[in-house]
């Protein structure tokens, strides 16, 4: 549990690291920034997305997913509770929510947030983990100087994402084999293009009500561990 907690640490850190980095850059320099940082999480994305090898469980993944995510409406909950931050901070920034968004489904959807907790947990292996918390203390980094303070925000769920994962490890863990865990970070990944696709205004997207689409290949992989 102290590396899942680490993380959390990481994305803190970043995210205040990256208000003093923000004063040493102009407002072109972070356009720029975001520009190809977005389109480097795009590529990865992509790189990602191509190495499922079950592209009809991706396919219905999403789509059941999505249908999920518009009806319990997550992106309007994700926006509500990021303008009430917002009002609570005291802050003008037009893009807070944005960044708050941003980092928490850049640091949550891939598959390294399902599998370094379920290395600790189970086997005590922290490599992913710690390999984890220096990428995410960067994401904070980088995209702080672009957003602001407001990728702090996304800790705390980053936090309780994985905390929740390593707590339930020993019962998700038969559930959750090689090839459960590459369709999962097939789908997080497709939802990482259609993040940058959505940032860098090619195609809006409500991205985060497509989450539930993670759900997809592990109640497949249950159905293959509880009906084969």
């Amino acid at each position: 549990m102290f590396y899942v907690f680490l993380d959390l640490i990481g994305i803190t850190v970043g995210g205040l690291f990256s208000k003093p980095l923000q004063k040493f850059l102009s407002e072109r320099q972070i356009d720029s920034m975001l520009e190809i940082a977005t389109l480097c999480v795009g590529i990865i994305g992509i790189q990602g997305a191509i190495t499922t090898k079950q592209p009809l469980l991706m396919l219905v993944s999403l789509v059941l997913g999505s249908v999920i995510g518009v009806w319990l409406d997550i992106d309007g909950k994700f926006n509500h509770f990021g303008n009430f931050m917002k009002s609570k901070l005291q802050t003008s920034d037009p893009h807070f929510v944005e960044g708050f968004v941003t980092v928490f489904m850049i640091e949550c959807v891939g598959s390294m947030s399902i599998v370094g907790p379920l290395n600790v947990a189970l086997s005590g292996n922290t490599d992913l983990m710690l390999f984890k918390v220096i990428l995410d203390a960067i994401t904070s980094l980088v995209y702080g100087a672009i957003f602001g303070y407001s990728v702090l925000l996304s800790g705390p769920f980053v936090f309780l994402y994985e905390a929740i994962i390593y707590g339930c490890a020993s019962i998700i863990q038969p559930l959750l084999t090689a090839s459960i865990i590459n369709e999962i970070s097939a789908v997080g990944s497709l939802l990482i293009v259609a993040l940058a696709c959505d940032i860098l205004e090619i195609k809006r997207f409500k991205v985060a009500n497509f989450l539930p689409a993670l759900l997809g290949p592990i109640i497949y992989g249950a159905f293959q561990v509880f009906f084969k």
